[in-house]
């Protein structure tokens, strides 16, 4: 049975989402690098290049293609959803970057909840190996989102693209060569 959801920001998170058009892919990128997330913000992608993401997106369309479970959601693209145990799922190529994946199965999660008033939890698939992680929207889980939200706000209103240091992820980042750490 899957209990009621309550959360004081619940309202405020919501317009904030709304305001500045966020997605689950904000929240993953936040929590990646904050270039690429500004740079996700302001509609800047090279992805459609690269070809790590090419062989990724053609392997991910003909193997784990969203169901028809997420059919009708506007704003939330989740892989499938679970809609009577209150679940959302999500396929990821490896384990890599947990912690911003699972912000963004967190986001899905909490503002299914916010729409649902159900308690929703998520799961990542990891296709390598063949395991599950689940995602509990715990408080924990909640600071860390609106905190996401925030820095996410404060974003969108730089006008210039933010430094960042080189990370190990930029060796596969499809931003890498505007960045210079190509």
């Amino acid at each position: 049975m899957t209990q009621i959801f309550q959360w004081t920001q619940s309202a405020s998170f919501f317009e904030r989402v709304d305001r500045l058009n966020l997605h689950g892919l904000h929240f993953q990128h936040i929590n990646l690098c904050v270039r690429r997330a500004w740079m996700y913000l302001h509609r800047i992608n090279f992805a459609q290049w690269n070809s790590r993401v090419a062989t990724g997106l053609a392997h991910q369309t003909t193997h784990y293609k969203r169901d028809r479970s997420t059919v009708g959601l506007f704003g939330l693209a989740p892989d499938r959803l679970d809609w009577e145990r209150a679940i959302v799922f999500e396929n990821k190529g490896t384990g890599g970057a947990q912690c911003a994946v699972d912000h963004q199965v967190g986001y899905y999660a909490l503002m299914l909840s916010i729409a649902t008033g159900r308690e929703w939890k998520g799961q990542v698939h990891v296709l390598t190996n063949r395991r599950w992680r689940e995602v509990a929207l715990d408080s924990s889980l909640l600071d860390a989102l609106w905190h996401d939200s925030l820095a996410l706000e404060l974003l969108s209103q730089m006008g210039q693209v933010p430094f960042a240091a080189k990370i190990n992820l930029c060796a596969s980042c499809s931003l890498a060569p505007f960045c210079g750490y190509d």
